[in-house]
């Protein structure tokens, strides 16, 4: 009779172990089979990534071109303004997406700051000297519907004040217009 007990107690000493081990796994948490695992082994799920991704709005034709962009940090305006200032891929721009924006005025953001009352306040470095042929008119059009779009796309920005080294002046000079804080206009997202 205690070898049927000591079975027993065997038996549900191993399946404990195997509920145990069931329960600490979560899907995706199994080694690739070419790795080699002792089997006591219970590999834990990576680590969480921080990050997204943010939408930002280019230029094809006429028209907008939204592109999804991941982002490491926190996915918001900010974030967002930091992709469009990059530019298109060349895999974008060889399928017609365009922009005044590249790799020349990536690092062209000086500050980016959204204030209680939702206004958002950007300062850019020296555009001017990185892209002149924006200031044409249907050029400084474009650029600002770029910027316009993928700012607004966030609701706790409800208007934008460009600067370039902290002068409201000299941005909307470069582009042939008065000093001006942009409203949001009513705008499907």
């Amino acid at each position: 009779m205690s070898s049927w007990r000591g079975l027993a107690l065997a038996a549900v000493a191993i399946a404990a172990a195997v509920l145990v081990f069931l329960l600490l796994r979560s899907p995706g948490t199994e080694p690739d089979r070419d790795e080699d695992f002792p089997p006591d082994t219970i590999v834990a799920p990576p680590a969480p990534q921080p990050g997204g991704e943010v939408r930002v709005y280019f230029s094809r034709g006429d028209t907008s071109a939204s592109v999804t962009r991941p982002v490491s940090g926190e996915p918001g305006p900010e974030a967002a303004l930091r992709a469009l200032l990059a530019g298109p891929t060349d895999a974008e721009r060889a399928a017609g997406v365009s922009s005044w924006f590249s790799a020349e005025t990536a690092s062209l953001l000086n500050s980016f700051s959204v204030s209680p009352d939702s206004v958002a306040h950007v300062d850019f470095g020296d555009l001017s000297a990185v892209i002149p042929s924006a200031s044409s008119s249907a050029g400084s059009e474009v650029l600002l519907r770029e910027l316009n779009s993928t700012l607004f796309r966030y609701p706790e920005v409800q208007a934008i004040e460009y600067t370039v080294n902290g002068s409201c002046e000299a941005f909307w000079n470069w582009l042939q217009y008065d000093c001006e804080i942009v409203t949001r206009v009513n705008r499907e997202r």
